[in-house]
């Protein structure tokens, strides 16, 4: 079964919300249609940004996945452009 991941820039958390509630959205908007199998936070260049990998049975549908993680997360904090991996041998390769 392929593994992805769906990496999502966070800025601002919007007012009413806190921190917690970027990943819980993430994870939640993820798991509702495939197997998340790891969450990270990373800083790149001084930006957070969420990290959920995922496995899915039907290749065609990881784009969906992620794009459902970006809507979920943008009604909690502003996102930047998201990226999609696939692991192909051994390597994280953009989808």
């Amino acid at each position: 079964m392929p593994s992805y991941r769906a990496i999502l820039p966070i800025g601002d958390i919007h007012p009413g919300h806190n921190p917690e509630e970027v990943m819980d959205s993430a994870v939640a908007a993820v798991s509702s249609i495939a197997t998340v199998e790891h969450t990270d936070i990373q800083i790149l260049s001084n930006v957070p940004q969420i990290v959920v990998r995922f496995s899915l049975e039907d290749d065609g549908d990881a784009h969906f996945v992620a794009d459902a993680m970006a809507d979920a997360v943008s009604r909690v904090a502003t996102t930047g452009p998201g990226r999609l991996l696939l692991r192909r041998g051994g390597r994280w390769v953009p989808r």
